[in-house]
This record gives structure tokens, C-alpha cells and sequence, in this order.
């Protein structure tokens, strides 16, 4: 069996005298891509946090890539693992060129300060075309639109061949519309990059695309399910997360939850 790349064991976060993470076991093994879902404050970006070296458990062994937390320093492990959020989005300075955020990202700075290398700027062109941003790479990056800011968000994280890709409601903002084309787009990305694992926080079950292999369900800092999508996305476990006015259903390949 291939070496996990996340293991979590008896994780728990608290935070003065709250218990925000209670009793975290989870493994990810390479070739699964994982949705994570709950309510508000379930902890599902906390626990992200752990996962992305930004924070550390109150008690518990965590294990990402191979290495356990304590026995390497951090900042190599992050090189690694690439996390993208709604707050990065704002950090950004949005006056730069798609191009220049992207190759930032190489760097893990804000802005361009450091010139990369022919490669690195091919690589970044390469990224761009993938996911549909060929033509915008001089563009200003604050005049795209949002969902072409997600797409730009996602070549940079990408820019550095991360083995992780840690993404916390990147669909936040975006219509349907625009909704499904960066899920295409990641779909898309998921295909040519096969060596990357990716973890996916959503509220939306719709956004949980086919090539999500694998849910876990957080509901009060506790693990309430997870496994295979297809055994742990039923009507039970919906009730259990959301409450009795849930109503899953599934049309193709996609799931919605319909509150009432």
C-alpha cells in the first residue's frame, strides 16, 4: 500500500476553553481527491489549517507527505502543499498582471520581486492555457472577473507542483454560471495533473465533481462520517449533518441538498 499523504490521529483543537477539533482520525491515501463538508463553524477550515502547517493541535499526531509534525521544520513541508481561500484572494495586490500573481506564487510572495527563470515562465503559460487564461496573462488581475480571478488563484498554487492542493470554498462569490466553468476547469486540471491529491471545503454538494473520490462530514468538531463518496453521500448521513428538512438527491453524476 502507498504511504498516506495526510494521517491524522486523535487530533483535537481547543481554544481557550472551547473544543473546536475533538477526536480527528482521518487518512488520505494518494489517488483520492476528498470534499469536506458541514455547517458553519463545524471546523472544517481549522482542520485545513492543521492539514497546511498553519496551525498546530492542541494534542494529537499529524502526518502530511510523509512527515510527522514535530520532527521537520514546517516551512519545507509547506513548500509542498498549496491553500486557497478567499483570504488570499484578498491579500493579493490586484494592480499586478495575471502573469505577475501567478509567478509570484512560484516565489510565495505577493509580488513579484524575483526574476524567474524561462522555464518557470513557461510553466506559468502552460497553467494559464489549462485552465483557460492564455489570453489574459498581460491583463491587470483586479479587472478580471471572479470566477477568472479563481482560475488565476489556482495557476499559482499549481505554479510550484505542489503534492497537495487544499481548497476552501474557492466557488464563494461565483453564479451558477461561473460556478460550473471553474468546476470544469478543475476537473480538467484534476485529469492532467494525476500526481496531486486534492481537499475540497464546501458548503454546495453540487460542487462536489466526479472525480471526488472520497466526503468527510464535520459536525461539531466531530468526525459524523467518511469514506467513498458514493456510500457516504445517502439521506442518513444529510439528516445527521443538516437536519430533517434535508433532502438529498442526485441527478448524472452530481448531487444537490435541497433545504425545506
Amino acid at each position: 500500500m502507498k504511504e498516506p499523504i495526510v494521517v491524522l490521529e486523535n487530533v483535537h483543537l481547543e481554544r481557550e476553553e472551547d473544543k473546536i477539533l475533538r477526536n480527528i482520525n482521518w487518512t488520505v491515501f494518494p489517488g483520492e481527491h476528498w470534499a469536506i463538508i458541514g455547517q458553519n463553524a463545524a471546523g472544517k477550515t481549522l482542520l485545513l489549517k492543521i492539514i497546511a502547517t498553519y496551525l498546530w493541535p492542541t494534542s494529537g499526531s499529524v502526518e502530511v507527505l510523509g512527515e510527522e509534525f514535530g520532527s521537520i521544520e514546517l516551512h519545507k513541508l509547506r513548500q509542498k502543499i498549496s491553500w486557497i481561500s478567499s483570504a488570499l484572494e484578498q491579500e493579493l495586490p490586484q494592480n499586478q498582471s495575471v502573469i505577475e500573481v501567478v509567478l509570484s506564487g512560484y516565489f510565495s510572495t505577493l509580488r513579484l520581486f524575483d526574476k524567474p527563470t524561462k522555464q518557470i515562465v513557461q510553466r506559468a503559460r502552460k497553467l494559464l492555457q489549462l485552465m483557460g487564461l492564455n489570453s489574459h496573462e498581460q491583463q491587470i488581475f483586479e479587472t478580471l472577473s471572479v470566477g477568472e480571478k479563481k482560475k488565476g488563484l489556482i495557476v499559482r498554487a499549481m505554479i510550484r507542483k505542489p503534492r497537495l492542493l487544499i481548497l476552501d470554498e474557492v466557488c464563494a462569490g461565483l453564479d451558477p454560471i461561473a460556478r460550473r466553468r471553474f468546476i470544469n476547469s478543475l476537473r480538467r486540471l484534476v485529469h492532467k495533473k494525476s500526481n496531486i491529491t486534492i481537499l475540497y471545503v464546501t458548503h454546495h454538494l453540487e460542487e462536489i465533481f466526479p472525480e471526488i473520490t472520497h466526503v468527510l462530514g464535520l459536525k461539531n468538531g466531530k468526525v459524523a462520517f467518511s469514506g467513498k463518496k458514493q456510500d457516504q453521500l445517502n439521506q442518513k448521513n444529510m439528516n445527521s449533518l443538516f437536519g430533517s428538512k434535508a433532502k438529498l438527491r442526485k441527478k448524472n453524476q452530481t448531487y444537490y441538498l435541497d433545504i425545506f
